[in-house]
């Protein structure tokens, strides 16, 4: 039997048409990392509500974690943005729409200004990021797409229908006054929308960062012009 090319390995790594499949341990740490990122929740509500007694509250560990991963989530999409000339215009509205997220969360220490403030400098963020997204339109619409394909944007998609659907759904007042009756307490209508929302924005950000190693569906394009 001839001898393998020289150079090469006589055990490749299989391959996907979207490039190396990982190792088993890979797959195992990711996994006991997801886990935790989802038992982060429940800890974060319990010393909330046991160990520093205030509840889920606007000062809360909870709330103050919701405004750190949507600033890490922003500061991530606008690396990208900038680094990824190709990718700008789609990047930068990722960036506008979880900088208006940060802003909307963020909206206690704003009210101190004056209330309902956050809709100012929302409004400004807004503005910037489309007319930027709209100077770069021709880096929009495939990008998005072939961010999509990736299993790193099924994260940050998933938070996203968690936070803007599923926390305002599964969170209302009038869904848990139906499940308490006459034991309502508003405060638990509060504490499982806020660890909802806690989970989406954990999923989001651990979204981002993959996205960000994998150069956010640079892959896929690349592949998608060799074929």
């Amino acid at each position: 039997m001839a001898d393998p090319t020289p150079g090469t390995s006589r055990n490749p790594k299989p391959r996907t048409a979207r490039g190396v499949l990982p190792s088993l341990g890979a797959v195992i740490a990711e996994f006991a990392l997801v886990c935790l990122l989802v038992a982060l929740v429940p800890v974060t509500v319990y010393l909330d509500t046991t160990v520093l007694g205030d509840g889920v509250s606007e000062e809360s560990l909870t709330e103050h974690l919701h405004n750190v991963l949507l600033a890490v989530a922003v500061a991530i999409f606008v690396l990208g943005a900038y680094r990824h000339v190709g990718m700008r215009g789609y990047l930068t509205l990722a960036a506008t729409l979880f900088a208006c997220m940060f802003l909307r969360e963020y909206d206690a220490v704003l009210d101190r200004i004056q209330h309902g403030f956050w809709i100012y400098p929302a409004l400004l963020t807004l503005t910037v990021g489309c007319l930027i997204a709209w100077r770069n339109r021709g880096t929009t619409l495939l990008p998005m797409l072939h961010h999509l394909q990736t299993r790193s944007a099924t994260f940050v998609y998933i938070g996203v229908v968690l936070l803007l659907f599923f926390s305002r759904t599964f969170g209302t007042g009038t869904l848990w006054e139906a499940v308490m009756g006459g034991a309502y307490d508003p405060q638990v209508k509060t504490t499982v929308q806020e660890g909802i929302e806690l989970l989406a924005y954990l999923l989001i950000v651990y979204g981002a960062v993959l996205s960000h190693l994998h150069g956010y569906g640079a892959q896929a394009a690349l592949q998608e012009r060799r074929l």
